[in-house]
């Protein structure tokens, strides 16, 4: 006797481009989810650049008499100068780097499709120095005292450490910094694959709907 079609029936991923309501449902709350978590690991990881920024800045006061604001050197000839204010930027920005990639890679995005995180990392750190050279641009206008836009020195004389400028200029050049450095991981460091190596922000499963499979009457 023939077969209907309905006799056999075989599940297969619906396109992103055509999810179910529930399907849909469960992708924005994903990445709403995943959104959080990021700001939650970026918050974090603020709070540790900071905490190493004004350690060490205590640690080269105190301990060798140098001030953070003193020429380290001098920038290939140029009346620009590289600070020790500088320095401390780039150390607190390598250790909150890699605390913010392992919190991203093993909370905000597990359980996806991911390359190894031999992979990420470079591409993560990548990222961080972009968003570093803005740190360091910003902060370098802020603090230098004959920038347009550099902080009141009747205010911020460095008396307290609320009052001192290099605490402040690092701490907006990080803020700036944050929209790119979520871009950027956002569409390329932590853009997943699917089960069969298709790509997608998200790393979301695919819907699944039924399909109907017809064979010749035997």
């Amino acid at each position: 006797m023939p077969e209907t079609p309905n006799d056999h029936t075989q599940q297969r991923p619906r396109t992103a481009a055509n999810p179910t309501p529930a399907g849909r449902l469960a992708r924005s709350k994903a990445i709403a989810r995943q959104f959080v978590r990021f700001g939650l690991v970026g918050a974090s990881g603020f709070v540790v650049n900071q905490a190493v920024f004004v350690l060490s800045k205590k640690l080269f006061d105190q301990g060798f008499g140098i001030d953070d604001l003193e020429v380290l050197f001098q920038l290939l000839n140029t009346q620009w100068n590289m600070r020790w204010y500088h320095l401390f930027s780039v150390l607190a920005f390598l250790v909150a780097n890699v605390w913010n990639f392992v919190l991203n890679r093993y909370w905000t995005f597990k359980g996806h499709h991911k390359q190894p995180w031999w992979i990420q990392l470079p591409q993560f750190m990548a990222v961080g120095v972009f968003g570093l050279l803005i740190t360091l641009a910003v902060s370098t206008l802020v603090v230098h005292p004959n920038s347009p836009i550099g902080l009141p020195e009747h205010i911020f004389d460095n008396s307290t450490g609320l009052r001192t400028r290099s605490y402040w200029g690092n701490f907006i050049g990080v803020i700036m910094a944050v929209p790119a450095n979520f871009l950027f991981n956002k569409l390329w460091t932590f853009r997943t694959k699917g089960p069969k190596g298709s790509s997608g922000s998200e790393g979301q499963a695919a819907d699944v709907v039924p399909k109907t499979e017809t064979e010749e009457p035997k």
